[in-house]
């Protein structure tokens, strides 16, 4: 499950590791398009399935996750309330929290822009949806986010870790990471956050998930 998906940039080295989309969410509907379009061929099932645009609806209507739970049973066989899917991946909306948007005017504070509270929907998800992994991918600047001007620096990144951490049997870990060290010619550091379930019996060490 890809939540905040874009155009289905992390989707695609998923894909490439071997991973299957089951289901996407992606509030803008060209991006959301253009995942599907680019997956019609290899994965033609995608499109028919419970897609979502605003991860809100998501939460709010009750029926929505008990149909999406229905939904991935029946079409693909996989029993979340088992344990049974791998993976849920996210990177929500940056824009509150990239060296760009951290120049910007604070004549709106950070904790008055909703889509910096999206890491919220995302751990209630996990909660419910219950994946063997979870990955929360951001920008460098979320480590050191305020959400006011005259707030702690880091302190964004202490409510987003705190909430990942705060999931019940879950072992996590994160790292800073640049794409650079992996083959790709640009840096594009990102902020990793990685939660393993404990039944896996996987240790993951606090400090470093590279």
């Amino acid at each position: 499950i890809d939540l905040f998906a874009g155009c289905g940039g992390l989707s695609l080295g998923l894909e490439q590791a071997g991973f299957e989309s089951v289901y996407v969410n992606e509030l803008n509907n060209d991006a959301l398009e253009s995942y599907l379009i680019n997956r019609d061929k290899n994965n033609p099932y995608l499109r028919e399935r419970f897609n979502s645009n605003d991860v809100k609806s998501m939460i709010l209507d009750k029926k929505y996750l008990k149909n999406l739970i229905s939904d991935l049973k029946n079409s693909y066989g996989l029993d979340t309330t088992r344990g049974e899917l791998t993976l849920l991946a996210g990177g929500p909306p940056c824009q509150g929290y990239s060296g760009i948007g951290h120049r910007r005017s604070y004549s709106v504070d950070k904790e008055q822009i909703p889509s910096n509270f999206l890491y919220q929907d995302m751990a209630f998800l996990i909660s419910k949806l219950n994946p063997k992994i979870f990955l929360f991918e951001n920008v460098r600047g979320l480590l050191s986010s305020r959400w006011k001007s005259g707030g702690e620096k880091g302190e964004i990144w202490a409510d987003v870790k705190k909430t990942f951490d705060t999931l019940k049997n879950y072992n996590t870990s994160w790292a800073l990471v640049k794409a650079k060290d992996y083959g790709v010619p640009q840096n594009r550091p990102r902020v990793l956050f990685v939660g393993i379930r404990n039944d896996l019996k996987v240790n993951l060490s606090k400090s470093s998930i590279a």
